[in-house]
């Protein structure tokens, strides 16, 4: 392989690894560092009841009970949302769930922690059925 062959399939490999990184980096949505600051990160999806079809725009509301520390996320085309925690503080066992979206009802807001991990992340559940 001549020198220059060489010097070509080096850029060459270098480019598609640059190509990769943008990729790569929006990947993970929850840093380790962010959980650390932030707690229990949030996630999930609304579903309607009628085949399971992902909700847009569905509001999804995350407060500590007995508190006004709440954050409000909306679902997004796919019917699902991420959000960092509500503080180092705050036991996810005293936290409250609760969906909506106009033209829609409640049927069940159900959630879950991921392990038994401190940090663990809450997957949250919302099914809704159609007024």
């Amino acid at each position: 392989m001549s020198r220059r062959s060489k010097h070509c399939c080096v850029l060459g490999v270098v480019g598609c690894a640059l190509l990769t990184l943008p990729a790569l980096a929006g990947e993970a949505d929850f840093e380790p560092a962010d959980i650390h600051e932030h707690g229990n990160p949030y996630f999930g999806e609304a579903k309607d009841i009628k085949g399971l079809n992902p909700v847009e725009n569905a509001r999804i509301k995350v407060q500590v009970k007995g508190t006004m520390r709440f954050f409000i996320v909306q679902t997004d085309a796919e019917g699902r949302f991420r959000r960092n925690g509500l503080g180092l503080d705050v036991d996810p066992e005293k936290v409250e769930f609760s969906c909506e979206k106009d033209g829609f009802r409640t049927v069940e807001v159900m959630h879950r922690k991921m392990s038994s991990a401190k940090l663990s992340p809450i997957e949250i559940e919302c099914l809704l059925a159609r007024k």
